[in-house]
């Protein structure tokens, strides 16, 4: 009898804890369930300002900021872009006066490279504008010191092309005041540069700012800056991909071509994008180019060079091409994102913000472009325990590093750190 009350009270005590245990899971799966309860920060945040403000919220404004908060939940390197950013973007260089510019660790601006078509390659008042003059003001607006983005709304807001802007260039401690129209410029994101001065005549260079093929054709820029670096006999190549944040995977098989040996490899396996989503992948695949460069290449790097930039290099160095790479360790961001087709396409991440006009009709409001993390990349690399390596959160070490000091941008470019190391190593060979 005994017994039998003992394994009663036993049962019933389990009983009771698995009541207890479902009550418990069973309150966690609706409070996980449901988003719109007491736990919500966003409900309980709308809910204090509609009992407490003054006035109504502006609904618009707030849905922009939930945009952002919901891209920036998803972690780095995916992103969300209002249409206007991407105008301000094209012109950050100087666009429309045909320069590039750098600036130092104290924003000061520094003229880089005039481009061909550039109204600074006229002398004005006497004086001819060169690489290494720092631009001290535009049109009255003193830009040294101010910072990037004030230099780019500075430019941007000359949009006069019928008079002349007055800019104060200082060399050697002295202001210079020169005069130029802005002119309608076709920025290229591939340069090429025969003759670098101070430097070896045996150098070609190209200045590889991007893998975007928005809005430029880079492929077309690169094959023309291949057949000018061979048409003028160069004997060494110095690819310059500081600041070359990546872009698209076809430009980047374009550009890989002429940098990954002889045609008789035949085809070669350059990249594999692994999607997180659906286990499915693509293998990015080409055929060296005929015209492909056979010269030593010295690839110039720094903390602003990743994406498709880190493929190049990791697709040179595995095929045995890169001659040494120089300068800061890159970004390691080694992710696919969706890219997007810009808004006459109507595609593929562009998302229309809808809005309420002053008479409160729903009416179309700013684009904005989306771009989500869709996978990560694999190297294809023979050396590599099972032929590939992932390259995500692994930067590239340079072969050379630069230190930390500042770069000096001047007429010589034997005074730029990175381009002297190339110079060094090239008379070593």
């Amino acid at each position: 009898m005994r017994k039998i009350v003992k394994s009663v009270i036993i049962i019933a005590m389990l009983c009771v804890l698995c009541a207890l245990a479902f009550s418990c899971k069973k309150d966690s799966m609706a409070n996980q369930r449901d988003r719109s309860g007491d736990f919500d920060l966003l409900k309980n945040t709308i809910d204090f300002i509609n009992d407490n403000y003054y006035k109504d919220m502006d609904y618009d404004e707030a849905d922009v900021y939930a945009a952002y908060g919901v891209m920036s939940s998803l972690g780095n390197y995916n992103y969300i872009y209002p249409e206007s950013s991407l105008y301000e973007t094209s012109s950050s260089d100087g666009s429309g006066f045909g320069l590039i510019v750098k600036f130092n660790l104290y924003n000061e601006v520094y003229i880089d490279i005039i481009l061909e078509g550039s109204p600074f390659l006229q002398a004005s008042n006497g004086f001819l504008p060169r690489r290494g003059d720092e631009i001290y003001s535009i049109a009255g607006h003193r830009v040294s010191g101010a910072g990037s983005t004030y230099f780019s709304s500075v430019v941007s807001s000359m949009t006069d092309t019928q008079s002349d802007t007055v800019f104060l260039l200082k060399r050697d401690g002295v202001l210079h005041e020169v005069s130029y129209r802005k002119v309608l410029y076709d920025f290229p994101q591939c340069i090429y540069i025969n003759d670098l001065s101070g430097v070896s005549s045996d150098f070609g260079y190209i200045y590889l700012r991007s893998f975007s093929s928005y809005p430029n054709n880079v492929s077309t820029e690169f094959r023309a800056a291949v057949e000018a670096f061979k048409r003028d006999g160069n004997k060494a190549l110095i690819l310059d991909l500081r600041g070359n944040g990546g872009g698209n995977s076809e430009v980047f098989k374009s550009v890989a071509s002429y940098l990954i040996g002889a045609p008789s490899k035949g085809k070669v396996d350059l990249l594999e994008v692994e999607y997180v989503k659906d286990g499915r992948s693509t293998k990015y695949s080409v055929t060296p180019n005929a015209n492909y460069i056979d010269t030593p290449i010295y690839v110039l790097c720094d903390g602003g060079t990743a994406s498709a930039s880190e493929a190049l290099i990791g697709s040179m160095k595995a095929n045995g091409t890169l001659t040494a790479l120089i300068g800061k360790e890159t970004v390691g961001k080694g992710v696919a994102q969706n890219g997007f087709t810009y808004y006459n396409g109507k595609e593929n991440g562009n998302i229309i913000d809808y809005v309420k006009d002053e008479e409160g009709n729903v009416v179309e409001g700013e684009i904005y472009y989306l771009q989500t993390i869709i996978g990560q990349y694999y190297i294809f690399d023979a050396s590599a325990e099972g032929g590939k390596y992932c390259m995500n959160g692994i930067p590239f070490k340079p072969d050379h590093e630069v230190g930390d000091e500042t770069n000096p941008v001047t007429s010589n470019y034997s005074d730029d750190l990175y381009i002297k190391i190339a110079a060094e190593l090239y008379t070593q060979e």
